[in-house]
């Protein structure tokens, strides 16, 4: 009868282990397989788009993806001028700019923020963005704390793209909010970005900021507890695309409003798109938003579209990528 019972638990364990096994191999099964971009097809768009995946920058044209630049860290490619990309390359303690040309070759180190001397004179360089000129380069930049050079609220800085030219800081961030990112230079000299801020309650809060003059205080054109950021602006600049979270630690919506540079009127915003969005950037018409998002709540980030003028358009591009949602996809012509 004791050698019977040992065989029932032997057995009855063997069954729940095996049961384990099956199971956990269907939720494996369930889980979407993530591929590389150039391993795919897609809907086509008119013109041309780069994304970022896993540290790698592709290329989407007619309805396929090209790897430009393989795995090494790059993120945050923008458009530059002579038909060329500003990306960045971010390393373990530093990241660089670097200019590339559009299938991918590095053209030019813009910066050089690894010290050889301390790794606290290391600096990080982000969000790289030409002025519609181009001719000024404006960027994220980490000016060291004189008292803790471990602290980096970034600020943004611009520098003229000539030999002789000195980098001049446009904003003064906030302390201990990680500082102004998202720079968005207009045609007219002025600047776009989201600005960060602690209130009495000890919560961050961001907003769409405009900045006329380096160094001013500028104005928000959006209200704190609304939380928006990653603002984008057609290219005729009377559309402005923005992700807010409207109080929602889970949540962060699409939304687009109009605006007049002349008069400083943001209008009411619309809400495009709601779930989890990031990254907006207008097509060269300013018609369409590329945005990524997740297909279903676990997922990766995927490729969507939508109209401007509103919500019925959405498209989804992709389905089984996985790409940066820090950086925007790069729109073009041709």
């Amino acid at each position: 009868m004791r050698w019977l019972v040992s065989l029932g638990l032997v057995l009855g364990m063997l069954a729940f282990g095996v049961g384990v096994y099956h199971v956990a191999g269907q939720l494996k099964g369930d889980r979407a397989t993530v591929h590389r971009p150039d391993q795919i097809s897609a809907p086509a768009v008119s013109g041309t788009i780069y994304v970022v995946q896993g540290g790698a920058i592709y290329r989407f044209r007619n309805g396929s993806f090209t790897q430009i630049k393989s795995e090494g860290g790059w993120t945050q490619p923008s458009a530059a001028p002579g038909n060329q990309l500003v990306a960045v390359r971010r390393q373990g303690n530093y990241s660089d700019l670097f200019l590339l040309s559009v299938g991918g070759k590095t053209v030019s180190q813009l910066t050089h923020n690894s010290s050889s001397a301390a790794t606290e004179d290391n600096h990080w360089a982000f969000y790289p963005r030409f002025s519609p000129d181009g001719q000024t380069l404006f960027y994220d930049f980490d000016p060291k704390d004189a008292f803790s050079s471990y602290r980096a609220d970034l600020a943004i800085f611009a520098t003229r793209i000539d030999a002789s030219a000195r980098e001049v800081e446009w904003t003064q961030p906030n302390d201990y909010t990680g500082g102004d990112v998202n720079p968005v230079p207009l045609r007219g000299g002025g600047l776009i970005y989201t600005k960060y801020s602690i209130d009495d309650a000890f919560q961050v809060h961001s907003q769409i900021w405009f900045q006329k003059h380096p160094r001013t205080a500028g104005q928000a054109l959006t209200a704190p507890e609304v939380g928006c950021a990653q603002p984008a602006v057609s290219a005729d600049e009377k559309l402005i695309a923005m992700v807010c979270t409207k109080g929602s630690n889970q949540s962060a919506d699409l939304d687009v409003a109009t605006f007049d540079l002349a008069t400083l009127t943001f209008g009411s915003p619309a809400t495009l798109v709601s779930g989890l969005v990031a990254s907006p950037t207008f097509s060269p018409d300013g018609k369409t938003i590329a945005y990524l998002a997740p297909s279903r709540p676990d997922g990766h980030f995927q490729l969507w579209t939508v109209g401007s003028s509103g919500p019925a358009s959405v498209r989804d591009i992709t389905t089984d990528l996985g790409l940066d949602a820090t950086s925007p996809p790069v729109w073009v012509g041709g």
